[in-house]
């Protein structure tokens, strides 16, 4: 038991170094929309939930850091996922559209809804409303999206889920 927890506390210890020393980013034209169908596809294949992805733009450029625009998408649908009961059909609606200059990211579970006494904390590093992780990834999300001159934020329902929406700025070549 004694060394269950120190290997416990030891991995805790490593998240957050992580967290506190985000890699350099190197930032690039970044397609949004490849990288949501790529993180899509990878989750479709792995689990039994219904995903489906709307979006009527050709192409959805910005300028980022492809490994952490991966993360983002991949830490949201990951959530996604987990906020939906074992015994429920899980569903899931990603969207991606152009909103003036910016591009905007939503996606919605059919899952347990955030509880309101844990709403104000979902975005802080070392809080989660699961049995396991560290309850960095939102935490993560929020800075890297922010590091990119974007926003997040959610909305949410008991017992009929929540929609995380991203907006970020579109890249246009001048």
């Amino acid at each position: 038991t004694m060394i269950e927890q120190i290997e416990t506390l030891s991995n805790i210890a490593s998240e957050f170094s992580s967290f506190a020393k985000m890699p350099t980013s190197v930032s690039e034209n970044v397609n949004l929309k490849s990288t949501l169908e790529n993180c899509i596809a990878l989750f479709k294949d792995s689990s039994h939930a219904e995903f489906t992805f709307n979006c009527s733009l050709e192409d959805a450029f910005l300028y980022a850091d492809k490994e952490q625009m991966l993360r983002v998408c991949n830490n949201l649908l990951k959530n996604a996922l987990q906020a939906i009961p074992e015994d429920q059909q899980g569903k899931i609606e990603i969207s991606l559209k152009r909103k003036e200059d910016m591009l905007l990211i939503k996606i919605k579970d059919n899952g347990t809804g955030i509880a309101e006494d844990k709403m104000s904390k979902i975005f802080t590093p070392n809080f989660t409303t699961k049995t396991g992780g560290m309850g960095l990834g939102l935490a993560m999300v929020k800075s890297i999206v922010e590091t990119f001159g974007g926003k997040i934020w959610f909305e949410t329902e008991r017992g009929s889920g929540t929609t995380f929406f991203v907006l970020l700025p579109e890249y246009r070549e001048s």
